[in-house]
């Protein structure tokens, strides 16, 4: 075997070296770097078949309790054709979604979450029963593995539904987004391999992926809830989509399907 010159030897070991220097600037860049989310431009249009507009509950809420802030789903609003549509990207088939209710459990009857996707078949089955509690406050709800998994590219049209007269379904609030399945690119993967999960909120948000930005950062706040740096962090990253009037309500531990 040949022995290699003092110059090859020298020029591997640089390119290793610089390497090394790309992976810890990266790094420290990420945890340095603001979580702001940085909305991604669509490939494609979803199919215009009543494409929710606003993040905000819908629906008659004469049944519901009086309060200051309506119910909230905590995704982007992207500008398409001069129309606002709610809608969040993700890297997973189980993605998890996150919401703001406003209600104390004792005056909600029952809260469903439902899934359609691009030809408005639901995929679902039927309504999920969502067991809340703590609230007043933020929620989080993962698609259950017993359902379909989410496919690579589609977009599914996602509800929940907010139950506080049983009597009447019509009165339903209904809170209504988008989501789309982005599969990740090899440098995304190469950078989650190695970065901590604080770091990997900021790497979601550049990339514009939402669902698992405010998921992984969610999660940590759970683990933390006095974490001030976490704190901020949460602030940052909802004021980035225009959600600061919810940036300071309590994140609940729940929900998970009845």
């Amino acid at each position: 075997m040949k022995k290699l010159s003092y110059f090859t030897t020298l020029l591997i070991s640089v390119t290793i070296l610089i390497g090394l220097t790309e992976q810890v600037v990266f790094s420290q860049n990420q945890v340095k770097q603001k979580v702001n989310f940085s909305k991604p431009t669509l490939q494609r249009p979803p199919v215009n078949r009543g494409a929710p507009t606003d993040r905000r509950g819908a629906g008659t809420r004469g049944e519901c309790p009086a309060v200051n802030m309506v119910p909230t789903g905590l995704v982007p609003i992207e500008i398409l054709n001069n129309s606002p549509i709610v809608i969040g990207n993700t890297e997973t088939e189980y993605p998890t979604f996150w919401y703001y209710l406003p209600y104390k459990a004792e005056n909600i009857s029952s809260v469903k979450f439902a899934l359609v996707d691009g030809d408005e078949n639901l995929l679902t089955k039927e309504p999920i029963p969502v067991n809340v509690s703590g609230i007043p406050g933020i929620i989080s709800f993962t698609l259950p593995k017993t359902q379909q998994p989410l496919k690579e590219g589609q977009f599914y049209h996602t509800y929940l539904l907010i139950d506080c007269n049983p009597q009447s379904r019509s009165e339903d609030v209904v809170i209504e987004s988008l989501v789309q399945v982005v599969p990740p690119s090899a440098e995304l993967k190469r950078h989650l391999q190695t970065a901590t999960e604080r770091e990997k909120v900021s790497i979601y948000a550049k990339l514009g992926y939402w669902q698992d930005a405010i998921t992984t950062l969610g999660e940590l706040r759970r683990q933390s809830q006095n974490d001030a740096t976490l704190i901020e962090d949460w602030k940052t990253l909802l004021n980035s989509v225009n959600l600061e009037s919810i940036a300071a309500e309590p994140i609940s531990p729940c929900c998970k399907p009845k």
